[in-house]
């Protein structure tokens, strides 16, 4: 860089050779004379915006316009009951989501996806094994990439089993002692 500032800043000569040629130069030779150079064109570029607003498409940027995301339904430490094994959750999501930015509301039960995504903020979860489990949600971008997530909420799957002994349709229902 040194010596290209150097050299801007140098003398340009002008002379005629021995052939009639006209030469330009930096160094002086005999009947040379001094050219004054213009100023060079300089160029200003335009500022460059802050990274944040360059990358408008993030996602670090669509995770902020996001405020907020909770599981409504069912209730944390809910129990269902429900022979069938289903449950019915549903989200709230503020703002409301961006499904022309290819936003999709994901639902996992016990940390597996349930489903696919979808823009729905509803899912019915179906032939749910009995016992407890975890619900979330997560809002995914076009890549699939995880913008917010619910806080976990717990819920206690009740089924009736044909093993359970006041069942009448269990095989091994001990038989009513006969009255007396």
């Amino acid at each position: 860089m040194l010596l290209l500032a150097g050299s801007a800043h140098a003398e340009v000569y002008k002379s005629t050779n021995a052939d009639g040629e006209t030469v330009y130069s930096d160094t002086r030779t005999q009947g040379a004379e001094v050219l004054t150079m213009p100023e060079l064109p300089t160029y200003t570029p335009p500022p460059v915006a802050p990274p944040a607003a360059a990358s408008a498409g993030s996602a670090g940027q669509e995770a902020a316009i996001y405020e907020d995301m909770v599981i409504v339904r069912p209730e944390d430490d809910a129990t269902i009951r429900d022979n069938q094994g289903t449950i019915n959750s549903e989200v709230q999501l503020t703002p409301a989501l961006r499904s022309n930015s290819k936003h999709r509301i994901q639902f996992y039960l016990d940390g597996e996806a349930y489903g696919k995504p979808g823009s729905s903020v509803r899912a019915t979860m179906t032939n749910v094994d009995r016992g407890e489990h975890i619900l979330t949600a997560s809002v995914l971008d076009a890549k699939g990439e995880t913008l917010i997530t619910t806080a976990p909420v717990v819920v206690h799957l009740h089924r009736e089993t044909i093993y359970n002994p006041s069942n009448p349709n269990n095989p091994n229902r001990p038989k009513p002692s006969p009255r007396s």
